[in-house]
């Protein structure tokens, strides 16, 4: 009994573990394709062996993979349908877990970069205020420094 216990507590404590490098695995993919230092392809890959996830999470970043397949095909037609599904997927999870901040952010992200003639920036304010309204509860340190960085980063942009 005691050692069947034993082994439990570790499979948890393992799960914990791996559950947090995987999501912070997730954030350096995502930033490692938009700064161009990991290619699509190597991102992908990692979803694909996370494609059953029901970590929320985790749907997002396999939701916003597709604008980042957008940018990445000339074809304009591919562009059109990739980044169509991104909208589509991450508006969908967003409207099912409207509180999940790591989704906002993401769309945050996004509706920040993606050209304005496309339309797709209608929840910018909305979701900025979100995540200022949100960062003192956040507890990964992980999730909190990415999006402080990114938000300092974006303010000095707008004042070029």
């Amino acid at each position: 009994m005691k050692r069947a216990s034993i082994i439990i507590i570790a499979l948890l404590i393992s799960h914990t573990t791996f559950s947090k490098n995987a999501i912070s695995n997730f954030r350096d993919y995502y930033y490692g394709v938009c700064l161009s230092e990991v290619s699509i392809h190597e991102f992908d890959t990692y979803l694909a062996l996370h494609e059953n996830s029901e970590n929320i999470a985790v749907k997002g970043y396999q939701s916003v993979i597709w604008f980042l397949w957008a940018d990445y095909y000339v074809n304009p037609l591919k562009k059109w349908k990739c980044y169509s599904k991104g909208v589509i997927k991450l508006d969908q999870l967003i409207e099912s877990y409207p509180d999940h901040l790591e989704l906002r952010f993401l769309r945050l992200t996004i509706q920040d970069n993606v050209p304005k003639y496309l339309g797709y920036n209608k929840n910018l304010i909305e979701d900025e205020n979100f995540i200022h309204k949100s960062l003192n509860k956040i507890k990964d340190k992980d999730l909190k420094k990415r999006i402080t960085d990114y938000l300092c980063y974006n303010s000095i942009a707008k004042i070029k």
